[in-house]
């Protein structure tokens, strides 16, 4: 599946240090908004994942978009362009 960050995960299990950047962690959102020079309130990350996109910006505090129709579009009974049901979307945000 899509679960980047496993092979540093199990590096710190055992010990290791790592450095984590990159979605889902904040101070990557950070970094980019800075490399704009936006405010907050006036940026939104769109991304198909929730544990990536979605979990990331509501870490530094930003809005998003859910896209339905990527990584997780079997689950949503949904292709590219289209509107997943809400019944189906609120089960699929209950779940994760």
């Amino acid at each position: 599946g899509h679960m980047p960050g496993k092979i540093a995960k199990r590096y710190e299990e055992i010990g290791g240090k790592c450095t984590w950047f990159g979605k889902p962690h904040a101070p990557h959102f950070e970094a980019c908004i800075r490399k704009l020079g936006l405010d907050k309130n006036r940026v939104a990350h769109v991304g198909d994942s929730l544990h990536h996109d979605v979990a990331g910006a509501n870490a530094a505090g930003i809005d998003s978009v859910f896209v339905t129709g990527g990584i997780h579009c079997e689950e949503l009974k949904v292709s590219l362009g289209e509107v997943a049901e809400e019944d189906v979307l609120r089960g699929l945000f209950e779940k994760e």
